[in-house]
């Protein structure tokens, strides 16, 4: 996991708390206006669902990649809530516990899809 992907999912599994809209991001908005930005480093990354809006992408030294930027559906609001409730129902409070816990996230992932279709366009 990349250390800028560690260090966010950290900082939110440890504070329990939304980030919400993040305008003071530089790369704001990623995804769209109004998105939430806590799972800013997607903890299902990568789901490899299309329906999500991610995407499969070759990349130039050969291979693939999952490709996040038409993801719409982990940055509304009430996914972004309910997932941490889940993991605060789980009492997952850090990433290796993500990292441990893999076939649960599955789980999650099915459930909240099912309760929030996802929706590739804003």
């Amino acid at each position: 996991m990349h250390p800028l992907a560690y260090d966010h999912l950290q900082k939110v599994l440890t504070d329990k708390k939304l980030v919400g809209s993040d305008d003071t991001c530089d790369y704001y908005p990623c995804h769209f206006t109004g998105q939430d930005c806590t799972w800013c480093f997607c903890p299902f990354y990568p789901c490899g669902d299309v329906q999500t809006g991610g995407e499969w992408v070759k990349v130039k030294a050969g291979g693939l990649i999952w490709g996040c930027s038409n993801c719409f559906w982990i940055h509304t609001p009430e996914v972004a809530k309910d997932l941490m409730n889940e993991f605060i129902k789980l009492g997952i409070c850090d990433v290796e516990e993500l990292e441990r816990r893999k076939e649960e996230l599955k789980e999650i992932f099915l459930i909240l899809k099912e309760r929030y279709p996802p929706k590739q366009e804003k």
